[in-house]
């Protein structure tokens, strides 16, 4: 079933239209989430995608969707032949007019009833599909990581890494990054959301690297700490986190709680001692997002379901020496299904 058939089950029965316009839902539905507007009637399934006149010949190529309307504020320049176009100063006010009279749901309460929480709920769980995009977005992510791994790193700044690790994902068929490579090294692993800089890798840093590619419009999202000499404080981290990661993985099943995955690698990082520095949830949900539903902490409410791809990544991060985490994707069967290949410590 593709996602726009999906869409029209889950709201047909209480509404006769479906106004989407933010970006990842456009993505989910129709793979274009820099269209403008996607209209769907729900007694018929007709669909109208709306893109800007620059947009309109590469929808007309790549959305699949039964109708592509460009909108612009002015005719200039003039219509090509077949050209579909209207001329709107205000969108919102189109579709307004357009559904006026019929019950509207969309991910926009200024247009309908806000079904944003329904349409989070169906896009985390994954048909075969999306499943196999997302492997072939990790499958690139783990080339990159065994090239890393082959690779020299001391001596290198953090952006000299990241510079490679976006030449790769070009190179190795990636359609884009899921989000900025992280490479952190030495010190600056304690931060978890850092970027990269200008700071070159030394004998004995810890390096934390977190990226991710794009298939389509599918995410992946990857974590691995290298080692350029195993001592220190961290030394005993790196081994914590992979007995959490290793936990968390085996808790984690269709039916349990995001909660109960939370605090199996949680109470492995306490056993350690290290708990006061696992400053973040334990993992969330991905798919044409790098983070979306389930969430996995302490206090979520998420139940895990079949379908469900979530990531698993503890970390411990200690301020002024550095950091360890280590993130595998995961997908919810009747157990856990690592979608990784790679060695979890390189």
């Amino acid at each position: 079933m593709n996602n726009l058939k999906k869409l029209v089950k889950a709201f047909a029965d209480n509404y006769d239209y479906l106004v989407l316009t933010k970006s990842p839902n456009l993505a989910y539905a129709v793979g274009m989430p820099d269209a403008v507007g996607l209209l769907l009637e729900l007694n018929t399934g007709f669909s109208t995608l709306y893109v800007s006149r620059l947009d309109y010949t590469r929808a007309k190529a790549i959305a699949q969707v039964d109708k592509v309307v460009a909108i612009s504020s002015t005719e200039m320049p003039p219509r090509r032949p077949g050209e579909e176009l209207v001329i709107v100063k205000n969108f919102a006010e189109f579709i307004k007019e357009i559904s006026k009279g019929k019950r509207v749901a969309s991910d926009n309460k200024e247009l309908g009833v806000d079904v944003s929480e329904s349409i989070a709920e169906l896009r985390a769980i994954k048909e075969n599909w999306e499943v196999e995009l997302i492997k072939e977005a990790l499958r690139i992510t783990e080339g990159v990581y065994r090239k890393l791994s082959e690779k020299e790193l001391i001596g290198m700044r953090e952006r000299d890494v990241a510079a490679l690790i976006y030449k790769w994902f070009v190179e190795d068929g990636a359609d884009g990054v899921a989000f900025d490579p992280i490479v952190a090294s030495g010190p600056n692993g304690a931060y978890p959301h850092y970027r990269f800089g200008d700071r070159k890798i030394s004998y004995g840093d810890y390096i934390v690297i977190d990226i991710g590619a794009k298939r389509g419009v599918y995410c992946s999202d990857m974590t691995r700490t290298f080692t350029t000499g195993h001592t220190g404080v961290l030394k005993d981290a790196i081994y914590a986190v992979y007995e959490a990661i290793k936990a968390a993985e085996k808790t984690a099943r269709e039916g349990v709680s995001a909660a109960d995955v939370d605090k199996a690698a949680r109470d492995v990082i306490a056993e350690y001692g290290f708990s006061q520095y696992f400053i973040h949830s334990t993992g969330h949900g991905v798919g044409v997002e790098v983070h979306e539903r389930p969430r996995l902490y302490a206090a979520s409410k998420d139940v895990l379901k079949r379908g469900n791809i979530i990531t698993i990544e503890p970390g411990v991060y200690i301020e002024g020496v550095g950091g360890v985490r280590i993130e595998d994707m995961v997908y919810i069967d009747s157990s856990a299904i690592v979608l990784n290949k790679l060695p979890h410590i390189l």
